[in-house]
């Protein structure tokens, strides 16, 4: 074996895997080298390696669910073709097969409080969020992306307190349905839309 050079290409992306489920599980402050080696099945001298701080891994694995927000919505977002499309993908992100699981929506809670006191982790977020909202302005005026975006992270959030009751569906898609239908007939989108019908 070579000094200096990795012998398992997967180690990298188990610790960032194994943080993310250690977090999720506990918090970011159960979040040790130790725990987090055992966790990823790996010795705990290679965790340096990787990552030299473990600040630096914790932030590493929280920038790495950025990835997420593609396939929930910004793909589908891409597709749709009309207001009533868009209200079918922010459903589906909702409580449908894009939404994320209780334990991804505890995760992504448990980041946002840890960004309230982690420059960096708030930098991420920041970022997480104009990515969003970046989204979203394709289909819909930048205050009512605003406006959706906060609707869609409340709602994940109601899940998470209420586990073990469903959200009823034709509320949730009752309140899409009027945050996209307010007025905004000079957004590219609903003017396509338009010519379109």
């Amino acid at each position: 074996m070579r000094r200096g050079k990795p012998n398992d290409p997967g180690r990298r992306s188990r610790i960032l895997q194994a943080t993310l489920e250690v977090i999720t599980a506990d918090g970011v402050d159960a979040a040790s080298y130790r725990r987090i080696a055992s966790h990823a099945g790996v010795p705990l001298g290679s965790m340096t390696y990787y990552f030299p701080s473990l600040e630096g891994l914790i932030v590493s694995a929280i920038d790495s669910t950025r990835g997420q927000l593609e396939p929930r919505y910004a793909a589908p977002l891409r597709d749709a073709r009309t207001r009533a499309d868009v209200v079918d993908v922010l459903v589906d992100a909702t409580i449908g097969p894009t939404s994320p699981s209780i334990a991804d929506i505890r995760l992504y809670e448990e980041i946002r409080h840890y960004g309230a006191r982690n420059q960096e982790v708030e930098d991420v977020l920041r970022t997480v969020e104009a990515e969003s909202l970046a989204m979203l302005h394709r289909v819909v005026p930048p205050a009512i992306a605003l406006a959706v975006n906060a609707l869609l992270w409340g709602w994940w959030e109601h899940r998470v307190i209420h586990p073990d009751k469903s959200l009823d569906e034709q509320t949730v898609r009752q309140a899409y349905e009027a945050l996209i239908a307010l007025p905004s007939a000079d957004h590219p989108f609903h003017k396509k839309e338009q010519n379109a019908s």
